[in-house]
């Protein structure tokens, strides 16, 4: 049976960013027909084409009388009721949300167009109190109207259940890795190069890990740390690392593709990411560089935080410790910048993980079976 799948994500702009590499997983990796609805409501585009719901400027004042006429009272129910003609135009079988906001922003014209509706959390949108008092009387509708809730984490999956969730809809599937098969690194013929990857944003709290560095540079003068990403820490970040006098150990390389960053771990010694909980209540839910990094062959230092500890087996496949523990971190990282031989075996085991449970095919299929099972509860 041919599907019809429509993936709707709420965000400023038409494109996903490079950090976005799990919502092209879905809408490049699902096994149907995938129209894709971007931007924000009151602006989205199809499938990055020419078809828009609504127009980007403000309604002119001359015309609010004939939409009134046409009972578009509001800018959400206008966009509501474009959502459920295009459910319609499409012959859409299922709508995937990406994100919590998003599926509250569709779930009416999902109900509307008797299409049932997927919504996939990720992190922010679960735990970022600005986005759950925003949303909480959305959330409490979304718990009883959607099909399907998808979490990435367990730690996600209690504390949706704590806002409401039915336990009978709600799904754990973990974050995929995608990892070319003939490509891995190999820590012990590498330096002491240490790697981070990602938003330079609260939750990932940088600066604790250019800290620990620094402390690892006092008896080991030839380590170096190689940051991707950007974000709005990245200044703080980079003044942090001249305070330190780390200007030559420390270099920051920016957003990068998939492909750069593959490469900058094929050529590293450990990955490294000391996740907190932002003071806006924001968690990580699975982060796909740890589970790329794994899946590359690379220990991991982490933190026992959000859905890291569902992939990483601490001492076994990676090393994990507490929230803010700086002197533990520091510990971790000095265990593999000592012993390479002990990086290649933690790494080996964390490649066959990842491999073996973890990889984005494997968490596509888990999506997909949920998606079916929703398509089969709905037709009745």
């Amino acid at each position: 049976m041919s599907v019809n799948v429509l993936v709707v994500i709420n965000k400023d702009g038409r494109g996903l960013g490079p950090s976005e590499t799990f919502l092209r997983a879905h809408i490049e990796g699902l096994p149907c027909k995938v129209f894709t609805l971007i931007g924000n409501p009151g602006y989205r585009q199809l499938d990055f084409g020419d078809e828009y719901l609504l127009s980007r400027d403000p309604i002119p004042l001359g015309y609010r009388w004939l939409l009134r006429r046409l009972g578009f009272t509001t800018i959400a129910q206008q966009d509501k009721r474009a959502v459920s003609r295009l459910v319609r135009k499409y012959k859409i079988d299922v709508v995937l949300a990406e994100y919590g906001a998003s599926a509250v922003s569709v779930m009416d014209a999902c109900s509307e167009a008797l299409v049932p509706l997927v919504a996939h959390f990720h992190g922010w949108d679960a735990y970022g109190e600005y986005q759950i008092n925003k949303n909480s009387a959305g959330y409490y509708e979304l718990f009883k109207k959607a099909a399907a809730v998808v979490v990435v984490s367990q730690h996600m999956r209690n504390h949706l259940l704590s806002l409401g969730a039915r336990p009978e809809t709600l799904h754990h599937i973990s974050c995929g890795a995608e990892i070319p098969a003939a490509f891995k690194a190999e820590p012990i013929r590498a330096g002491k190069s240490f790697l981070m990857v990602g938003r330079l944003t609260e939750k990932k709290a940088p600066f604790l890990s250019i800290l620990a560095f620094s402390k690892v540079v006092d008896s080991h003068q030839d380590a170096i740390l190689n940051i991707i990403g950007d974000g709005p820490l990245k200044d703080a970040c980079i003044q942090l690392t001249e305070a330190l006098k780390l200007s030559g150990r420390v270099v920051f390389h920016g957003a990068q593709s998939h492909d750069v960053v593959l490469r900058h771990m094929a050529t590293a010694r450990c990955f490294i990411q000391h996740s907190v909980r932002a003071p806006s209540g924001d968690h990580e839910g699975t982060p796909v560089g740890v589970l790329e990094a794994m899946g590359m062959g690379l220990p991991v230092v982490s933190t026992r935080h959000g859905g890291i500890m569902d992939v990483i087996k601490c001492g076994d496949t990676g090393t994990l410790v507490d929230e803010y523990d700086l002197n533990g971190m520091v510990q971790a990282m000095l265990m593999y910048a000592d012993n390479a031989a002990l990086a290649q075996q933690i790494g080996e085991r964390a490649r066959t993980e990842v491999l073996a449970n973890l990889t984005s095919k494997k968490s596509i299929e888990r999506l997909w079976a949920i998606i079916e099972k929703s398509l089969k509860a709905h037709a009745g």
